[in-house]
């Protein structure tokens, strides 16, 4: 009995040491700029990072990476160990700010039921009513920059797709 608890208590402790170190690299991370981005194309967004479009005078949306949930299961070349398995692997949920011309916001989290089975072009689709119409936000895929990634070693793919009229 000394023994697991032990063992959980370490465990405890390094997973607790873990977090701190990991919350001190975000301490450590500067926004990027943020970017204009065209409807109908994908773009790349990094931890809190922002997109205007479809410029960035009058953007007629913004949407910002506000924040990120992940899960991280080191890859073949990430990790020392070949017999590591994973009960459940890399992913990551983007939360985005969505704000329109006239300034409502919108708080939006992908994929909604993860993990996303959707389409092999896109994790997970939502729609946005914004500016008096119907806008359809694609979570296209993750980008891991590093090995045993904080929140900023991410990116999300996104794209916007604007209603057309006829």
């Amino acid at each position: 009995m000394k023994k697991h608890l032990l063992l959980s208590v370490s465990a405890l402790g390094l997973g607790l040491v873990a977090c701190e170190k990991a919350d001190e690299k975000v301490k450590n991370y500067v926004v990027p700029a943020p970017i204009t981005a065209t409807f109908n194309q994908d773009y790349d967004l990094n931890y809190q990072q922002v997109a205007r479009l479809p410029t960035t005078a009058t953007p007629e949306l913004t949407v910002e990476l506000a924040d990120l949930q992940y899960t991280y299961c080191p890859a073949d070349g990430c990790s020392s160990n070949p017999s590591l398995r994973c009960v459940v692997g890399t992913d990551v949920s983007p939360n985005l700010t969505v704000t329109d011309a006239t300034g409502q916001v919108q708080q939006v989290r992908l994929p909604a039921n993860s993990p996303a089975a959707g389409s092999p072009a896109w994790r997970d689709t939502t729609s946005i009513r914004a500016n008096g119409q119907r806008y359809v936000l694609y979570y296209v895929k993750w980008k891991m920059l590093r090995c045993d990634p904080a929140k900023y070693d991410f990116s999300v793919v996104l794209r916007v797709s604007k209603p057309t009229t006829k």
